[in-house]
């Protein structure tokens, strides 16, 4: 119980994270706050047991880290993509549900290098934490799944803002 309250406390700085990065203005803010969600949430599911959300978020924060620098090409893309799936698929100790920070990772790091304006990256973001909420909720992480909720509502908002601007 101990380490599902720390997990929580620490999935919750991820959260707020998340939530910026949804709201942010430029590419490169959304993916700098990707990389603090992305760093944070690592961390906080030790505390969870979720090896297969371990394995996913430590090669999301090397993405990210790429993304930013611009340096997140092609290959890079095929690169992370199979060592997701081949990294989480090998420490997934949840079943079906283990595959689910498999599948959002690979969602994300194909939306990583195919979606450039900032319209894409928002609703790529929201398809996102919609997955990673229910994954959260799933494994206790409420603090994350209850958080990540609001952000896809906020996120959606967001969209439907800058579609009626332009």
């Amino acid at each position: 119980m101990e380490r599902i309250v720390i997990g929580n406390v620490i999935s919750f700085v991820g959260a707020v994270f998340l939530a910026v990065s949804c709201c942010a203005n430029t590419r490169k803010k959304a993916y700098f706050f990707q990389l603090m969600e992305s760093a944070t949430l690592f961390i906080s599911s030790f505390f969870f047991g979720a090896w297969a959300g371990v394995s996913t978020l430590f090669l999301s924060i090397i993405r990210n880290i790429l993304v930013i620098k611009g340096k997140f090409d092609k290959r890079m893309m095929v690169v992370c993509t199979a060592l997701v799936i081949i990294c989480g698929i090998a420490v997934n100790n949840r079943g079906l549900l283990g595959l689910l920070p498999v599948i959002a990772t690979v969602q994300i790091t194909f939306s990583n290098y195919y979606a450039q304006r900032l319209k894409a990256i928002k609703i790529s973001f929201f398809v996102n934490v919609v997955i990673w909420a229910v994954y959260s909720l799933i494994i206790h992480d409420f603090s994350s799944g209850i958080t990540q909720t609001i952000t896809a509502v906020l996120s959606l908002i967001s969209i439907v803002r800058m579609q009626l601007e332009e």
